[in-house]
């Protein structure tokens, strides 16, 4: 079988060659298409380039496209340029199956456009959901237009129930399929652990991810433990304030600010921390969390419904009313202080992780692709 992955974001080579993974949506996309590789697919991604013209290359074995949308007119002209350049690598490729994995349905309109044109039975991932609820009449007349076109697609693909019930108030329910997303690797790793460390790894974007909470619950922490470390692993716009944060709160001997860095770091990192906290305020899925417990990471999370999946309703990890600051606190002193509960939490993460493996979870989408290859819509 033949099948076409269209990302509105994917991996791309550092300066010495090295396959970069940047985010979640990334990370999802390529082990996707590496996966399909190993059980044989014939795989060619399309995606956007951030760094050169457009062209083609094998990135990690994967036959990969990549266009460049302009910076400066970016807007809804990617919907255009992603309309163009899904027709032109179908009449290429020729694919059985058109798999569209986006953020919200930007991207994906042009796309999923372009794939019913040529007839394709098509496949939306959804990244995250549409914003339903905005003021902004351009983005509401544009989500509900797009919804009519995204509703053709044969399947939809939710990572949680949480996206499914939003989905389904624009989408048909009976083409949704909750299916989570998945690690690309296990972080296990046997090192001595940093006592009272601390790790945060997302996007820093304090709107979404909650960092600016998480620097504020320091601010208690350190007054029952005061050698606690917080380490922040990730890029984002937010960073200059939350640097300033950390000096307002006189944490910056606690806080150390890592960037980017590679998964031989990363997994060094989720070893060598005692636990995680995952203080984001809405969320599709929530990579990193399944990530953190592959490494056997006891992990405090704000109550969001998708990690509540994640956690069976706080059996897996401890659950946090969203906001609540002084609670977020209360549950990281209770874990770095108690051995025997963070022993406890870390058995119950690796116990959960063997559920969200890249194996078993993309065997389930290829059942989704079997089931319409062979004429089961």
């Amino acid at each position: 079988m033949k099948l076409l992955i269209v990302s509105h974001w994917f991996v791309s080579k550092d300066s010495n060659g090295k396959i970069h993974v940047p985010g979640g949506t990334e990370r999802y996309s390529y082990g996707l298409a590496k996966q399909l590789q190993k059980d044989g697919y014939d795989v060619t991604v399309l995606s956007t380039a951030t760094n050169k013209e457009e062209a083609f290359e094998a990135l990690d074995g994967i036959n990969t496209y990549k266009f460049k949308p302009p910076h400066k007119f970016y807007g809804y002209i990617i919907e255009f340029l992603s309309f163009l350049n899904t027709l032109k690598v179908i009449k290429k490729f020729n694919p059985d199956i058109v798999h569209v994995v986006s953020c919200r349905y930007r991207f994906a309109f042009g796309a999923i456009a372009a794939s019913k044109i040529m007839k394709k039975k098509t496949v939306y991932s959804a990244a995250l959901p549409p914003k339903l609820h905005t003021s902004n009449l351009l983005l509401r007349f544009f989500n509900f237009f797009a919804s009519k076109l995204i509703g053709r697609c044969n399947i939809i693909i939710s990572p949680s129930m949480e996206v499914k019930d939003i989905l389904a108030h624009q989408l048909n329910p009976k083409k949704i399929v909750v299916i989570p997303n998945f690690i690309t690797k296990n972080y296990h790793r046997k090192t001595k652990k940093e006592k009272n460390s601390i790790l945060f790894v997302g996007r820093l974007e304090i709107k979404q991810k909650g960092i600016d909470l998480l620097i504020h619950a320091l601010h208690y922490v350190r007054k029952e433990i005061p050698n606690v470390n917080l380490y922040i692993i990730g890029q984002g716009n937010s960073l200059g304030y939350l640097k300033n944060l950390a000096a307002e709160y006189e944490l910056r001997e606690n806080i150390i600010f890592l960037g980017y860095v590679d998964d031989y770091e990363l997994a060094n990192m989720y070893s060598k921390c005692e636990i995680f906290v995952f203080p984001s305020l809405y969320e599709s899925f929530g990579i990193v969390v399944i990530e953190a417990m592959s490494a056997g990471l006891p992990i405090v999370s704000h109550n969001l419904d998708c990690v509540s999946e994640i956690f069976d309703g706080g059996k897996y990890g401890i659950l946090v009313k969203k906001g609540d600051v002084e609670g977020l606190a209360d549950q990281i002193i209770k874990l770095l202080k108690d051995d025997e509960l963070r022993e406890y939490y870390s058995k119950m993460s690796l116990e959960r992780s063997k559920k969200y493996t890249q194996v078993e979870i993309v065997r389930s989408i290829e059942k989704v692709y079997l089931n319409l290859y062979y004429g089961d819509d």
